[in-house]
């Protein structure tokens, strides 16, 4: 093996243009989001006047898809979940619809994500709804016939501008 050269490379430049593409490519995708939080659901159950609020501050005049978000147990009892939604304008009007968010299929199949006993389910409740800048408020409260409703882990809200 005599005369066999070993040539070194130095995977720094690499690496680090790897990290920086991974960023830039984090940063564009979560470029739209305005707004993401949720909250957690005592373990004794989400009572049914228990007010789940999300004060949402829009910066702009502009049109935004809503997202609801649902974090469950595989014990939860039920295949959906119905949620009275309250949003309060800025100019204090109080919009109020039901939704039925489906978590599981005909079969008893948990719908979204998750594994083990942590399942997670996103819907679209407004799709390029145009809202005025200022302080939004979105009020979620469970809508099941149970003063108190057990298995729900979280609740939330993801608000971004839409494309």
């Amino acid at each position: 093996m005599k005369g066999d050269t070993i040539v070194k490379t130095d995977l720094r430049p690499k690496s680090s243009l790897l990290l920086l593409f991974g960023l830039l490519l984090l940063i564009s995708c979560t470029g739209n989001v305005v707004y993401n939080d949720y909250v957690a659901i005592p373990g004794q159950g989400w009572e049914s006047h228990d007010g789940k609020e999300f004060v949402i501050t829009l910066p702009a005049n502009d049109s935004y898809d809503i997202n609801l978000f649902v974090r469950h147990g595989s014990l939860y009892q039920y295949s959906n979940l119905w949620l009275f939604v309250d949003h309060i304008s800025p100019d204090n009007v109080v919009t109020t619809d039901t939704v039925n968010i489906i978590l599981a299929d005909a079969y008893g199949n948990w719908q979204g994500k998750g594994w083990g006993n942590s399942h997670q389910v996103e819907v679209n409740i407004a799709h390029k709804q145009p809202l005025d800048s200022g302080v939004h408020v979105v009020r979620l409260n469970q809508a099941m016939r149970e003063y108190k409703l057990r298995g729900i882990a979280n609740i939330g809200v993801s608000v971004e501008k839409s494309r």
